[in-house]
């Protein structure tokens, strides 16, 4: 058997590049980051809606650690046929508007807050892309989604908020 002589700075070079890819493997800047996943209410409201369209929503959410809290939203802007008349039904609608969630700490996350429902259907969808946020939620980054119901005769929302959150604290 014959032994290959490598040189001391080869076995170096990968000594190092194989400690530097364990690292990047092991540790990542999302440990700053968790799991969220709870229930979210809300309820139409015209009580100190500033909404262009008339159109906001108070609630809260449950269930879903830092994220318990009140909830507002303000829509900005809607599509009914979910803005394609030519394929989507009337009963569809697009909606786009600011999402504000208040903690009972004082913590505030805000977030463009883009949907979908069918009113047939009585379902919705929304993500919530970061705005940005006070407290435990400053800077805060991630991507968080809502699926439900439509209740209380196509005046409220009941569902699930799921996603995660990363904060650089």
């Amino acid at each position: 058997m014959q032994w290959k002589v490598i040189p001391i700075v080869t076995v170096l070079s990968l000594i190092v590049v194989a400690g530097v890819a364990s690292t990047t493997r092991t540790v990542h800047a999302d440990d700053r980051c968790i799991d969220v996943h709870g229930r979210i209410f809300t309820q139409e409201t015209t009580e100190n809606c500033a909404s262009p369209l008339g159109l906001c929503t108070v609630g809260h959410v449950s269930g879903a650690g830092p994220l318990d809290g009140a909830t507002t939203f303000l829509t900005l802007d809607a599509a009914p046929n979910a803005g394609m008349p030519g394929v989507e039904p009337a009963t569809s609608l697009s909606y786009s508007g600011h999402f504000t969630l208040t903690t009972q700490d004082g913590s505030i996350l805000e977030s463009n807050d883009l949907g979908a429902l069918d009113e047939s259907a009585l379902l919705f969808v929304e993500m919530y892309r970061p705005l940005s946020g006070t407290g435990q939620f400053a800077n805060w980054s991630g991507h968080l989604f809502s699926t439900g119901v439509i209740v209380d005769n196509v005046t409220a929302f009941e569902g699930e908020i799921h996603g995660v959150i990363c904060t650089p604290q």
